[in-house]
Formats: C-alpha cells, sequence, structure tokens
C-alpha cells in the first residue's frame, strides 16, 4: 500500500498545532518567551517533523517514540528559558496532554459530526484543532478568574531585602495621585522596624475610599526596587509605591501583600 504524501501540507499542520500547543504551555505556566521565539521554535519542529517522516526503513512506532520523547523537550527548550529541571518535565507533561486532548477532539469530530468523516481534510483538522485550542485556552480564563494565585515578592528597603507572599486583586486600582503609579498594599506587622530606613521624603500618603469609608488615607512609601515572581518569570520593577495597612488580612499567613494587577500583567 502506498501513500502519497504532501510535504508542505504535513508541515503547515505540524506548525499550526504545535504553535498553539507552545501557546498553551505559555500561558499555563506563564512562561517567558516572545511570540516570534515561538513561531521559530514550531517552524523548526516541523521541518524536523518532517524530515523523520520521509526516512526509509524506520517503523513508525519508533518514528513517533523519537517524535514524543526527543524532539518534543528539545522544542520546549528552545522555546522557553526554563529555569529549573522540574519545569521542564510539568511543561512536557502539560504539552503532551494538550496534544492529546487535541487529538482526541478531533476523533470526536470526525466520528460524530455528520459528514465529516468522509472529508476531513487539512482544512477541517486545522479547524477542528483551533477550536480545541480556543477551548482550553478558555478553560484557562476561567480557571485563572476563579482560582488565588500566589506570588513570590521581594522588596528592597533600601539595603535590604523583604521577601513576602502576595497575590493579585482586581479590586486594587490604588493609584498615587502624583506620577499615577500603581499602588500595592503591605502588612504593616510585616515591615516591622524596615519602615525606619525609608528616607523621609520617600513618605507619601495615598487618597482612598472604600465600602464604609468615602474617604481615607493610606500611609505609603516608595521603594527602590521589588521582585515578582510570575510563574518562570522574574519580573523586576523600579521606583514602586508600597501602601502600609493594618488591614490587610493574611489569612493564617497565607499572604502579606495585595498586589496591584499592574504588576501581573
Amino acid at each position: 500500500m502506498r501513500y502519497t504524501i504532501y510535504i508542505d501540507r504535513v508541515w503547515l499542520m505540524d506548525f499550526v498545532i504545535t504553535t498553539y500547543l507552545l501557546l498553551l504551555v505559555r500561558k499555563t505556566y506563564r512562561l517567558k518567551s516572545g511570540i516570534i521565539r515561538l513561531f521559530i521554535s514550531a517552524a523548526a519542529s516541523a521541518v524536523a517533523f518532517v524530515l523523520l517522516l520521509l526516512l526509509p526503513g524506520i517503523w513508525w512506532p519508533v518514528k513517533l517514540f523519537v517524535q514524543a520523547v526527543c524532539m518534543e523537550p528539545l522544542l520546549l527548550k528552545a522555546a522557553f528559558s526554563f529555569r529549573t529541571k522540574e519545569m521542564v518535565v510539568k511543561s512536557y507533561i502539560c504539552m503532551s496532554s494538550y496534544g492529546l486532548l487535541m487529538g482526541g477532539f478531533i476523533c470526536f469530530v470526525s466520528g460524530y459530526i455528520p459528514g465529516m468523516r468522509k472529508n476531513l481534510n487539512m482544512w477541517n483538522v486545522l479547524a477542528a484543532v483551533t477550536a480545541a485550542a480556543g477551548l482550553i485556552d478558555l478553560y484557562l480564563r476561567i480557571r485563572k478568574k476563579r482560582t488565588r494565585e500566589f506570588f513570590a515578592v521581594k522588596l528592597d528597603f533600601y539595603g535590604e531585602m523583604l521577601t513576602c507572599k502576595g497575590f493579585s486583586d482586581s479590586g486594587n486600582s490604588l493609584f498615587e495621585p502624583y506620577a499615577k503609579r500603581p499602588v500595592s498594599i503591605l502588612a504593616r506587622q510585616t515591615v516591622g522596624t524596615l519602615e525606619k530606613r525609608v528616607p523621609p521624603e520617600k513618605h507619601y500618603l495615598i487618597p482612598f475610599h472604600s465600602i464604609g469609608k468615602r474617604h481615607g488615607l493610606l500611609e505609603a512609601v516608595e521603594l527602590p526596587r521589588m521582585e515578582v515572581e510570575v510563574g518562570e518569570e522574574k519580573r523586576v520593577f523600579q521606583k514602586v509605591v508600597v501602601a502600609l495597612s493594618e488591614d490587610v488580612v493574611t489569612e493564617k499567613g497565607n499572604y502579606q501583600m495585595i498586589l496591584h494587577p499592574k504588576f501581573e500583567q
């Protein structure tokens, strides 16, 4: 039995599917990578897949094994900058799982939608993959809204670092009134004597209003540096404004800081 393989179509399908998978993995674990780097990695992976497919005399399960076990980890290493080996393994499992979900969705479409089994061409497959990727993306968005994600935060109190745990709250819309910089809120009891290290000219009063308090003022300080770990990415912000509040509920020590949503984006 002979098969006719259209190399350009195989390359295009693999490129599109791999791009979707990389984007979903990036969103799942908040990995650091530019879109151009993802495209180049997906294109190179598609070329390698086509070359592997065209190798004669090799049993197809062996080719599948090489693709899944050898090429996919190399693809992930090329697409993302990992900080730990554990994240490489997690990303590999995540990418493989999403790939299986997409394959299952294609099987479902071809088996249960009338007329699709006989007309399952490249464009129908790509349409099914796009729909599957969209559903997974929608799930990730809903999950993000429903779950509270914590971040490791480091604050520079003029030479001494304070490490704490914070979470992003979309309800925090505080901005300092002068340069309109976003304001995060830190539990005052966490700061302790570090507040004395802040120069007097770096102290502010931030106006705010909330339920039960129409007008109020929060004491705040300007810090030279703040680091926020978002997934595998470490984001550094300069000259940040942090309000000190007695009212931050630490939930038995689970978090000490309410980050402004701007610092998560």
